[in-house]
């Protein structure tokens, strides 16, 4: 039987096919999120005819993705794998979840995850602001407009080393706290850069005289539902956050309905910064650990 092992590049359709799924929300699911973060949190996959599985490791535990594709096929699958035990798997709410709560729930204790949610915001709302809700946002994008001259791009070829550049310098403007998920990050970025149009990154950047000076990297979850993968803006232009994000949005095509910020990794302030957005949905995430 074939064994779990790392993603490629050339693994993103078959992985797709899995998982670009209407139902799926989640940014834990994208192809980008798996191939970026596989080395910092252990992660392999599983290829098979029916099924698309995936493994982490945590503090020395596997933990499963709920098999993607036919539920009760994966868990067998996995059950060999394992000698027969059952192990422990995270998941965010959803489809999948409740498959798996109809044909495993009597053998394990399913538990929401305090405070682990995903931030999924209508495009529309964050295209436009709208509202007595979002008017400190439109006072950013005002201030940042009136003391800079800008321009949104879309990222292709022709700007990607600018994109480098602002990468780059972020890097170096943030050395001093540099940990390993930043280290993680910044080859990723590299990564995702240099493979940009083989992977289908959706990209947005904000110019400033010469120099880009703010972007943002982004794939689909399915055909409605974008995640954001990184959003990066220098220290100079604060303010940029609020304007890319917007600018990001208002370029999106309107066949995307969501656009997922992901988590807000516990930390207290992107936490207010994500909530300050207001998200139409916060996606749950649950443990399910064997009886």
């Amino acid at each position: 039987m074939m064994d779990f092992r790392k993603v490629t590049i050339k693994d993103k359709d078959t992985v797709e096919k899995y998982t670009k799924k209407p139902y799926e929300l989640s940014c834990e699911n994208t192809f980008l999120n798996l191939l970026l973060w596989q080395d910092e949190y252990g992660a392999t996959a599983l290829f098979c005819d029916n099924n698309f599985l995936v493994k982490s490791s945590y503090l020395g535990e596997d933990i499963y993705a709920i098999p993607f594709g036919d539920i009760k096929e994966g868990m067998d699958i996995i059950l060999e794998k394992t000698g027969g035990k059952y192990p422990v798997f995270r998941a965010p709410e959803g489809e999948r979840l409740e498959t798996f709560k109809k044909l495993y729930g009597d053998k394990y204790d399913i538990k929401e995850l305090d405070g682990e949610v995903d931030y999924i915001y209508l495009r529309e709302d964050l295209a436009e602001l709208k509202g007595k809700k979002y008017h400190s946002k439109r006072n950013h994008i005002s201030s940042f407009s009136k003391q800079f001259d800008f321009t949104y791009e879309e990222i292709t070829k022709d700007n990607l080393s600018d994109v480098k550049k602002c990468a780059d310098r972020w890097y170096k403007e943030h050395a001093d706290r540099f940990t390993e998920e930043l280290y993680a990050e910044k080859d990723g970025v590299d990564m995702l850069i240099n493979n940009f149009e083989t992977l289908g990154i959706k990209g947005g950047a904000i110019r400033v005289s010469e120099d880009i000076i703010a972007f943002t990297f982004a794939s689909l979850i399915n055909d409605t539902t974008v995640d954001t993968h990184i959003e990066k803006a220098l220290y100079d232009y604060q303010t940029a956050y609020s304007v890319i994000n917007n600018q990001f949005a208002k370029h999106l095509s309107l066949d995307i309905k969501y656009i997922n910020r992901e988590d807000d990794l516990g930390l207290e302030g992107l936490r207010k910064a994500k909530l300050s957005y207001h998200p139409s949905i916060m996606l749950k995430k649950f443990s399910c650990t064997p009886k």
